[in-house]
């Protein structure tokens, strides 16, 4: 059994701009994998783009390669920040209302010196919990695997390099907040994309997850998994400093967004108790490896379902980090 660790959560929290964010409750069947694999194209952000941080609250267009399309993200960057100062992707809920998770964090990015970056992957560019909790890895029409360049997990990563070669920030990583829908993102990137350029992630909440192990069939494990992951890979997610986060009272089995599928039943019966068995196996996984494992656990008090209080908890684990090299639990 894993000790537990619990966090008293700071008693001033931002006001949320909106309510509690969700996970899908879509039921995703397997995705077929296509026989003929798409060439991987690397940068999934055009070529020869300019781009430019917007002063605080602002909005930047991205174009997506191989497609006329753009995708928007919202940003907040604090007074006096530079191309030094340290930047936090945030993967929004299921409501994919990126500006408001943006909003949510402007004070603690005032608070801390961030820089916020909110992607916002639309419904109608990337459908359903495919096109966005699982990474758009597969064309829903045609059920055939993307190429590299268009999976959202690669387009966060490239938002981020396309920021570096501009020279727009020096950083050498990135920071990476998921809630809800988010967290689904968060920790299937970390577990498929090879070698994210994350410095730490804060996963809070997810409704259901991806085991790393051949145990599960995909999505509820990477058993039939449209992407190969190698043991190397698992073995960098778990190196990688991850802390999973729910509510202490994120306890409720009969909320109708909360998936109840026979595969998810068995990761508990609600998002505190899904979290916990997520870390605990994933543990299990490192140990059987013989592996680093350098995540934590940390359920917090008084809290339930609530995007803008686990934001407020991720920009102040974000910021200790960023002056001692470590979560502050």
């Amino acid at each position: 059994m894993i000790t537990v660790l619990r966090c008293a959560v700071l008693a001033l929290f931002i006001s949320a701009g909106v309510q509690a964010q969700t996970a899908s409750p879509e039921q995703v069947p397997a995705p077929a994998v296509a026989k003929t694999v798409h060439p991987e194209v690397k940068a999934p952000v055009a070529a020869k783009v300019s781009v430019t941080f917007p002063p605080g609250a602002g909005v930047m267009h991205i174009p997506l390669a191989q497609s006329k399309k753009t995708l928007e993200v919202f940003t907040y960057q604090p007074a006096g920040a530079d191309e030094t100062t340290p930047v936090v992707m945030v993967m929004t809920g299921v409501d994919r209302n990126a500006a408001t998770y943006r909003n949510d964090w402007m004070t603690v990015a005032d608070q801390y010196h961030l820089r916020v970056v909110v992607p916002h992957f639309s419904e109608q560019d990337f459908p359903g919990a495919g096109g966005y909790n699982l990474g758009n890895l597969v064309d829903s029409k045609t059920h055939h695997r993307q190429p590299k360049s268009q999976w959202a997990f690669s387009i966060v990563d490239n938002i981020f390099t396309t920021l570096q070669k501009q020279g727009v920030t020096s950083q050498k990583q990135y920071y990476l907040f998921g809630n809800s829908a988010g967290c689904q993102f968060v920790h299937r990137m970390l577990t498929l994309l090879p070698q994210p350029n994350v410095k730490a992630a804060v996963c809070a909440a997810a409704g259901w997850w991806t085991l790393p192990d051949t145990d599960q069939r995909w999505p509820y494990g990477l058993r039939e998994a449209p992407v190969a992951v190698s043991q190397q890979q698992l073995d960098d997610y778990f190196a990688k400093p991850v802390l999973i986060a729910v509510g202490a009272e994120d306890d409720d089995p009969e909320n109708h967004l909360l998936r109840k599928s026979k595969q998810a039943m068995a990761q508990g019966a609600n998002r505190l108790d899904r979290a916990e068995s997520y870390f605990t196996t994933s543990q299990q996984r490192a140990e059987q490896n013989n592996t680093p494992f350098n995540w934590h656990f940390v359920d917090l008090s008084d809290v339930g379902h609530s995007g803008s209080k686990m934001s407020v908890f991720a920009a102040g684990q974000f910021a200790w980090f960023e002056q001692h090299n470590a979560f502050h639990l």
